[in-house]
């Protein structure tokens, strides 16, 4: 065959193979250069525009399995670049729940503090209500002494009653004296 060797063949032949995977047409062109070629090489005659054809058809051939490489290629790196990505987002996922753990632990110690506050402020309204240390001394001891002067007033008073008690008794005895003495 004249312009091409079974090297150039057998690389054909493997490309074609490679063809086609998409349904974009490759096959019906590979099916095109077969027939193109089985013509070119039976007729003795064949004219260079058939082989210009031939190769034309190769070369889009070529240039659609180059496209499937990068586009493999392409894809590949993406893939990388998703598992990267994934990666990435695993880790600020874990990252996301250490701070989650951490805002729980702080949210469980704002309610503690939160509850305490509560617990203070209920206690010191109850503690407002009643007088202060030092008033509730100045009042006990404003009350031991107005205890001290009662008790000596009271002690004055029983002095005082018990004397009258007994001038009172010195009275009647006086009287039932008078009394015995007018009757006699």
């Amino acid at each position: 065959v004249p312009g091409i060797n079974a090297e150039y063949g057998d690389d054909i032949v493997r490309k074609r193979l490679l063809t086609d995977g998409e349904g974009c047409g490759d096959e019906k062109r590979v099916s095109n250069l077969i027939r193109m070629f089985v013509k070119w090489v039976k007729d003795p005659e064949a004219d260079d525009i058939t082989f210009q054809k031939m190769i034309a058809i190769i070369a889009s051939c070529e240039m659609s399995v180059d496209k499937l490489a990068m586009v493999k290629k392409m894809n590949e790196l993406e893939a990388k670049n998703y598992a990267k990505l994934h990666d990435e987002i695993e880790k600020e996922i874990a990252e996301g729940k250490v701070r989650i753990e951490g805002y729980q632990k702080q949210l469980a110690q704002a309610k503690q503090i939160k509850s305490n506050k509560q617990q203070y402020n209920s206690i010191s309204k109850v503690i407002k209500k009643y007088p202060s240390r030092d008033e509730t001394t100045a009042t006990i001891s404003q009350i031991e002494e107005e205890i001290k002067v009662l008790k000596e007033k009271k002690t004055t008073l029983e002095e005082r009653v018990t004397k009258q008690k007994r001038q009172f008794e010195v009275l009647v005895y006086s009287i039932q004296q008078l009394r015995c003495e007018l009757s006699d």
